[in-house]
């Protein structure tokens, strides 16, 4: 019985569980269901990227949904199947997965993979082996030389053990049943929960440990979270062991040729002065979301002492998870699924307040009938006005229906005839300001939610579980075995403005799982498939 998950990561750079399902099959129009279900929780923001395993079901499904998502398949998985698929070669050929290594991992670019591509295909006699000639078709969704101006955030890890997948296998194991499973979901979750209260204590009340005297290191100390920090550092670090070289300058843009001493590579970095703007070959910033320490020994060489805010991504620093209420009034889909989403979290965090003690509860239960109260009065005042707003225009449109009919009444005509049709063009002109406003009354009265309204939210509404299955305080994500529920993304990229990651994904099976029975011992095989904003 596959699970199928949607993971994201947060601003800490942790996996964080964006939906789950249990499905029947693994068929297309499985997947395809899935997928609408999902984003029709997510508030119809579909992903920019996600990240899967080779499946031609999945991949179709993906197309057919999310037409204008970046779909990649995983390279850590692609690298285990090929130590499944080409056993043989590996077997007579101990410098295969060497020469494979160097093909993906050290091609900058499009030219330089084919060209070793190719190279590796003869000299190993590849020819005719199809999942080889279906990689390299499929090249464009997981050779890291053409996905760089991709932004991932770090996905595009070669190891299992460093991927996503890798906090799922913690709890989940290959003879499990159905019971047990649901324990160990919900420790999961508990367990995701925690590590983002204490990765979020720690940046806000302690500060990292400088390792050189370089202002970028102290400025983004400040500024992003510890996990993220820690990475960057590793890039400020190694700035000394980077020899740049100006190689030519054109238009106001100079370009450097970057010598990497530890990675043995040579990098080129292109400076605009005029526009504060700098890239380089490696593209670390596009791929990951921070500068590489090739564009700081340029930014070092001219002058800068900061690093620009246009390369300061919100979702990687402290910040992430605020947001400026006028933005967030555009940015965010306001319907009213995402409304009730809203309130049901905001009344999961009131409740775990409220509960602590006997005062705290008289508090909340004392709030939440006011707040009832003024809801209620609200609504019935608004729909008064509506319909005081409506008899006042039947009102009006009557009078001057009244005022015309006099009038015509009152013109003298030579014959009876020609007063019969002009009383008859009257009534008849006055018959249709009347219809108009039955029928904006009928509309009003829809899209004010009477009618239309809740018919159109109702399945989306029936989707979701109670609220105490949906939320949870410490991280917008979602809960509860195979529902799929709105949040508001923590991060900018999955499902915001910044580059990021709205739903990155890792797709994993595993061997055929538990039944449907509560004590069925089979054995569980996990689909994951992760979702940016991200809100990356």
């Amino acid at each position: 019985m596959p699970i199928v998950l949607f993971i994201g990561v947060n601003h800490h750079f942790q996996p964080m569980l964006l939906g789950s399902a249990l499905l029947a099959d693994e068929t297309k129009p499985t997947f395809v269901w899935l997928m609408k279900s999902w984003v029709k929780a997510m508030g119809g923001q579909a992903p920019k990227v996600v990240i899967t395993d080779q499946d031609s079901n999945l991949r179709s499904a993906i197309e057919e949904v999310f037409p204008y998502t970046r779909h990649c398949f995983a390279l850590w998985n692609i690298l285990e199947k090929m130590a499944e698929t080409l056993a043989h070669a590996l077997k007579y050929h101990d410098n295969l997965m060497k020469k494979f290594n160097k093909c993906i991992f050290k091609s900058l670019t499009d030219e330089e993979f084919d060209m070793r591509w190719w190279k590796m295909i003869g000299r190993f006699e590849l020819h005719d082996n199809e999942w080889i000639l279906s990689l390299y078709a499929d090249r464009k969704m997981w050779v890291p030389a053409f996905l760089k101006e991709c932004f991932l955030a770090g996905f595009s890890t070669s190891q299992r053990s460093e991927s996503v997948n890798s906090f799922f296998d913690r709890y989940i194991h290959k003879k499990i049943n159905l019971k047990e499973f649901v324990r160990q979901y919900g420790a999961m979750l508990q367990s995701r929960y925690e590590e983002e209260d204490m990765a979020d204590f720690d940046t806000w009340h302690k500060q990292p440990a400088l390792k050189s005297p370089s202002p970028w290191e102290k400025q983004m100390s400040a500024i992003y979270t510890h996990a993220i920090f820690r990475k960057f550092q590793v890039e400020v670090l190694g700035v000394v062991g980077c020899h740049p070289k100006k190689e030519k300058e054109n238009g106001g843009i100079c370009t450097f040729r970057v010598d990497d001493c530890e990675k043995v590579e040579h990098f080129m970095v292109a400076w605009n002065e005029a526009n504060s703007e700098v890239s380089c070959s490696c593209m670390m910033f596009e791929n990951i979301g921070f500068l590489c320490r090739h564009s700081m020994i340029v930014l070092q060489i001219c002058g800068l002492s900061s690093i620009p805010s246009r390369y300061i991504l919100k979702r990687w620093t402290k910040d992430a998870k605020t947001r400026q209420a006028a933005i967030e009034g555009t940015e965010r889909i306001q319907n009213r699924v995402q409304r009730y989403n809203d309130l049901c979290k905001r009344a999961i965090e009131l409740g775990e307040e409220g509960s602590l003690s006997e005062d705290n509860c008289n508090i909340a239960c004392r709030t939440l009938i006011e707040a009832l109260k003024d809801c209620v009065n609200i609504n019935n005042r608004n729909a008064m006005e509506l319909s005081s707003n409506s008899v006042a225009l039947r009102g009006t449109e009557e009078e001057n229906q009244f005022i015309h009919s006099t009038k015509t009444n009152k013109k003298k005509t030579p014959n009876k005839r020609r007063k019969l049709q002009t009383d008859k063009t009257a009534a008849i002109e006055s018959q249709d300001p009347l219809q108009q406003v039955e029928n904006l009354c009928s509309d009003g009265i829809t899209l004010n939610g009477f009618y239309g309204s809740q018919h159109n939210v109702h399945g989306l509404l029936n989707l979701m579980e109670p609220p105490q299955d949906a939320y949870y305080v410490g991280q917008q994500t979602l809960q509860g075995m195979g529902q799929l529920n709105s949040i508001a993304s923590t991060h900018d990229g999955f499902y915001g403005v910044q580059q990021s990651m709205p739903g990155l994904g890792h797709l994993d099976f595993r061997q055929q799982s538990f039944g449907y029975g509560m004590q069925d011992e089979h054995n569980v095989r996990s689909l994951q498939l992760q979702s940016n904003s991200r809100h990356a």
